[in-house]
């Protein structure tokens, strides 16, 4: 809705940081992403021959201390003009999640997250959830744990799926799952251009977040922190004029 629009830019353009806050750290994992020259089926089968062309995002670190984790996990990013492309896949051996409908508190179950900073001078980013059960939250957020409510922003456009090889109730004897998502260029306010030019750089960080048989919570860019909420070590996506099939 042209209102909804509205409202996100005015919300978006809050004032910008100040002084050094908004500044990034010098390391940080950097990963291009490549333009798709035809649009990504969303339906949770990473076979898309770009999916198999993009470079792979990784690894996934333990998120409070940067180790190695045993949990293979796997990520993707794509784009073209009219969306953002993201493609996970997790070995799981004990899928779980409970919840099934739209913005309910996915993170507190297992959970395949990505957060968004279009542009490190302002404040505002997105957070985007699946689970297994394919569940979706989504959040724009004014700052840091500062969102709009839950149900009071839903990106209209946005396409999601999951496929997976097992059960998700927990008990065991499960190979993994695998996840697309498809966010609309037309939500990621306030980037400097969009679609995004190539060059352009914005911040992003994807999570991984496990509860059986033990609890686990991994990064592609470790916040060394018991929080994903921490914008000023997200990692950074560089955009290109490369092309996959």
């Amino acid at each position: 809705m042209k209102a909804q629009s509205a409202l996100l830019l005015l919300l978006a353009l809050a004032p910008p940081e100040s002084g050094s806050a908004g500044t990034a750290p010098e390391e940080r994992p950097v990963y291009e992403v490549l333009r798709t020259s035809q649009p990504i089926q969303i339906d949770g089968i990473l076979n898309d021959a770009a999916w198999v062309a993009a470079p792979m995002l990784g690894p996934f670190l333990n998120n409070r201390d940067g180790s190695p984790s045993p949990l293979k996990t796997e990520a993707r990013v794509l784009y073209d003009d009219q969306f953002l492309y993201f493609a996970s896949r997790f070995e799981d051996e004990n899928i779980w999640a409970t919840m099934k409908n739209r913005d309910e508190h996915l993170w507190t179950e297992e959970v395949f997250e990505v957060f968004l900073r279009p542009d490190l001078q302002y404040k505002s980013y997105i957070e985007l959830e699946v689970n297994p059960l394919n569940a979706l939250i989504d959040i724009y957020l004014l700052d840091v744990r500062n969102p709009l409510h839950y149900e009071g922003w839903n990106s209209e456009k946005i396409a999601w799926a999951v496929q997976v090889d097992g059960t998700v109730d927990g008990k065991g004897g499960d190979r993994g799952w695998s996840c697309e998502l498809a966010l609309p260029m037309e939500d990621i306010v306030p980037a400097p251009n969009i679609p995004p030019k190539p060059g352009d750089r914005w911040m992003l960080n994807l999570y991984r977040v496990e509860s059986k048989p033990q609890k686990a919570a991994l990064a592609w860019s470790p916040t060394y922190r018991n929080d994903f909420h921490t914008p000023d070590k997200f990692g950074v996506i560089v955009f290109s004029d490369k092309q996959v099939p």
